[in-house]
């Protein structure tokens, strides 16, 4: 059974692991890349993860399969703003086709939505079709806007929202 829960305190080695694996098996998904992310220090790491476990600005989830962590996402948003973005989303590919993803972004549309968000974006990579797909199914739409993923390897994308009430 798949469980979602938010980031505790207690989960910076966790953190540091899953989003490791994302990188590593997703590099096209991600502006940031395993090379740099390893390199990090653990206080880098714990800072990171310390600022979205609690508050309204940020959001850090983790997907699991009974004990195993098969997922993560996270949504943040500058302080007082009415909009956040997903980032960092990656499910382990033995998982892809699960609940995990849709139960990460529906604990963090929910959480937006009692944290006064109205509009929620996401950016995604234009080569993934797969993700495109699933963001749409979940009700999010492209806003027609080109975005930078990652100049260094030629990453572009798209942006995509969703608007509340």
């Amino acid at each position: 059974m798949i469980v979602c829960r938010r980031a505790t305190r207690d989960d910076v080695a966790l953190f540091r692991k899953v989003r490791l694996m994302a990188l590593k098996d997703s590099p096209e998904a991600f502006g940031s890349t395993y090379e740099s992310a390893v390199q990090r220090d653990y206080q880098s790491w714990e800072d990171q993860l310390w600022s979205t476990t609690s508050g309204v600005d940020r959001n850090t989830q983790f997907a699991f399969d009974d004990d195993k962590c098969i997922g993560i996402a996270a949504l943040y948003r500058e302080p007082s703003a009415s909009s956040g973005d997903i980032i960092m989303m990656w499910i382990a590919p033995e998982n892809r086709g699960s609940s995990a993803a849709s139960s990460l972004v529906s604990n963090l549309v929910i959480w937006a939505k009692a944290s006064g968000l109205s509009t929620v974006f996401l950016n995604v990579t234009d080569s993934n079709e797969r993700a495109i797909r699933f963001y749409k199914n979940q009700g999010f739409q492209d806003t027609g806007e080109k975005v930078e993923v990652d100049a260094n390897r030629n990453l572009s994308g798209i942006r995509m929202t969703q608007r509340f009430g």
